[in-house]
């Protein structure tokens, strides 16, 4: 699995959609991608405009193929602001799951498809 042979073209349906957030508080709307710039324009729940870089998203992808799990921070080594954006589009996946482990938000990397697109599924 490759981030721009397999997140990248899925991502592209998002345009348009409110996602939500695993939390259920910071959902976002994608309101562009653009391809070459490899950055996402996002309103946030509170109506600020934010642009979400490729860049974060792979990283933490990087550590779903690695480990076949991720804590989100701790892959990004709690840098930048709005580190949910990246799990939330994460998470929308569908062939990513969410569960809470020690009380902390981790995604699991499935071998299928396991939900649609744009929705969540917490792992059993």
């Amino acid at each position: 699995m490759n981030f721009d042979s397999d997140v990248v073209p899925l991502l592209l349906n998002y345009q348009g959609l409110k996602l939500r957030s695993i939390s259920g508080t910071a959902d976002i709307t994608i309101n562009d991608i653009n391809l070459e710039k490899k950055v996402i324009a996002i309103t946030c729940s509170n109506d600020a405009p934010f642009n979400e870089s490729f860049n974060r998203m792979r990283i933490v992808y990087n550590a779903l193929l690695q480990n076949g799990y991720a804590h989100v921070d701790a892959a990004l080594k709690n840098s930048g602001s709005r580190r949910n954006v990246p799990e939330t589009l994460l998470a929308n996946l569908p062939f990513i799951e969410h569960a809470h482990i020690d009380g902390k938000k981790h995604l699991f990397l499935c071998k299928s498809y396991t939900h649609p697109l744009g929705t969540l599924k917490e792992k059993n």
